[in-house]
């Protein structure tokens, strides 16, 4: 035969009472526990103070701690940095309790500084001379970019590309060539100077060229063949000694 307890409301209220007594004891038994959000606000803290006085755009992501982790609550959390002192980029933070109960805690941290970098807007191919809509301007982490990437799009503009480059590739110096001021066969000035004195006459190009490369130079008037370095203003520029 199937028996049905029936409880009073009286015995229900007190058995309720009785449980949220035991949760209570229990509660209060359990050490109170750090946060995970005051670990990674100290961590941030002692980072962002470890930044150079220039630094600006910066991001800081602290990893950790893991969910589940806890940790007894601390009087006061010591930071230190652990293995790479670089302040950018991936590193390592050391977070330490002393008391009332010892224990240590190490999490990665990320630093991004967003740099404004000049990058090609589509695919572009070698020999291409660089006009303004080819570039532009985008904020990047200045720790993944490469050595001497440029940041002036205007100082870039009829500069030539040595390399193809790809959608949204950075560009740095060495990618990039002055364009051809000097071509065979044409007529260019041949200013030859030094010592407080400057002499022009009309040469013809032996080679093509481009500013700071050597070329050779036949002087209309004389016939004389000369080297010469090519200078911005496409004029050949032989030094008199």
């Amino acid at each position: 035969m199937l028996r049905v307890a029936v409880f009073s409301f009286s015995a229900v209220r007190l058995m309720l009472g009785v449980l949220l007594a035991l949760s209570a004891a229990l509660a209060a038994a359990m050490p109170a526990q750090q946060s995970a959000a005051s670990i990674r606000a100290a961590v941030e803290a002692f980072v962002r103070a470890g930044l150079p006085a220039t630094a600006d755009k910066v991001r800081i992501d602290v990893q950790g701690p893991a969910p589940g982790l806890r940790f007894p609550q601390c009087d006061a959390l010591h930071t230190a940095a652990f293995g790479n002192p670089n302040p950018f980029g991936a590193q390592t933070v050391e977070v330490r309790c002393l008391a009332p109960q010892a224990w240590t805690l190490y999490l990665p941290v990320r630093v991004d500084q967003q740099q404004g970098v000049v990058v090609v807007a589509k695919a572009l191919q070698a020999g291409h001379v660089l006009t303004a809509a080819d570039l532009t301007t985008v904020e990047r982490d200045s720790a993944r970019l490469p050595p001497g990437a440029l940041g002036d799009a205007s100082a870039l503009v009829g500069q030539v590309l040595r390399f193809s480059v790809a959608a949204g590739q950075p560009l740095v110096p060495s990618m990039l060539t002055g364009p051809q001021l000097v071509h065979y066969g044409q007529p260019v000035s041949l200013v030859v100077q030094g010592m407080g004195v400057r002499l022009v006459a009309l040469g013809q190009a032996m080679a093509d060229g481009r500013v700071g490369q050597s070329v050779l130079v036949r002087n209309i008037q004389s016939g004389r063949v000369v080297s010469g370095v090519v200078d911005a203003q496409g004029q050949v520029v032989v030094p008199l000694n």
